[in-house]
């Protein structure tokens, strides 16, 4: 069955790390249906993250669930290394990276010396496919003369692009697009990574669901709100409106971004949560 992965947030207090409120949103996220935890991803605010902040982020999912993906991409080779090892030695299953970012133009073999370089300390390495970001695309091929990659999250809105990496034998392939969600699911994709799930888990279990017993047409629908939701949401910062919009539908409070993340004011807020119910009453759902 495709799998459901959230790219969970990073909440914070006062600019420090609140592990309480990350592991309560884990163990709420898992109970909703959600299969793994996407740790320090971008939704996670991973790049602005240092060494020991996400190490701080990992152990403290790792309190909840061992199924967790661990992300450790970055400019400093030895905190990467340090990363790998340690999701070794505390036995995470899988690390994921993104290519090497800011400086432009790498060749291609230094793209794929960085992520060898992590294979030989992890067993199981996920790239992290964020073209738009990075500025760089690592396609099919690339991760093919790479070797040791097992899996890609590919954030494309391209479905045709993250599908040419399952002609590769045996790997597992993930899109990354909150907009694809139904359509990765329905064309045999390994499942969808959605920072969406953060504030809608149950809808993305459900169009889950409404694919499996073919019933494209409600799945769609469902889809159609997801993407509403989210393009609202960007229209404000989207990593800022999801700490707001998994507070108000999740019903706890998850902290704040950290700048230069700027959480949402006061009237922003309010301006966000109630073009969201709009659209909630426009597809007639609620929450359960």
């Amino acid at each position: 069955m495709a799998e459901i992965i959230v790219p969970i947030l990073t909440p914070f207090k006062g600019n420090k790390i609140d592990k309480e409120i990350l592991k309560e949103h884990a163990s709420s996220l898992l109970k909703a249906g959600v299969d793994r935890i996407f740790v320090n991803g971008t939704t996670g605010m991973g790049p602005a993250l240092s060494r020991e902040e996400k190490e701080t982020t990992l152990r403290a999912v790792m309190e909840v669930t061992e199924k967790v993906i661990f992300q450790i991409g970055g400019l400093n080779m030895d905190d990467v290394k340090y990363l790998a090892k340690l999701a070794k030695d505390l036995s995470v299953k899988t690390v994921a990276s993104y290519a090497p970012y800011y400086f432009t133009g790498l060749p291609r073999w230094l793209i794929i010396k960085y992520f060898k370089e992590i294979c030989e300390i992890h067993d199981e390495v996920y790239l992290y496919n964020y073209p738009s970001a990075v500025g760089k695309d690592v396609d099919a091929e690339t991760v093919s003369e790479i070797g040791c990659i097992k899996g890609v999250k590919d954030t494309n809105d391209s479905i045709n692009h993250s599908l040419q990496y399952k002609k590769i034998p045996n790997m597992k392939v993930f899109n990354g697009a909150d907009t694809l969600v139904m359509t990765a699911i329905s064309t045999g994709l390994d499942g969808t990574v959605s920072a969406a799930a953060n504030f809608v888990p149950d809808v993305l279990v459900n169009i889950r669901e409404r694919v499996l017993k073919a019933d494209i047409g409600s799945a769609m629908r469902l889809q159609f709100m997801v993407d509403e939701l989210v393009s609202t949401a960007k229209g404000f910062g989207y990593i800022p409106s999801i700490y707001v919009l998994t507070k108000e539908l999740m019903g706890y409070d998850v902290g704040e971004p950290r700048p230069v993340l700027f959480p949402l004011n006061e009237s922003q807020s309010m301006e966000l949560l109630n073009k969201t119910r709009e659209i909630f009453e426009k597809y007639s759902w609620s929450k359960k």
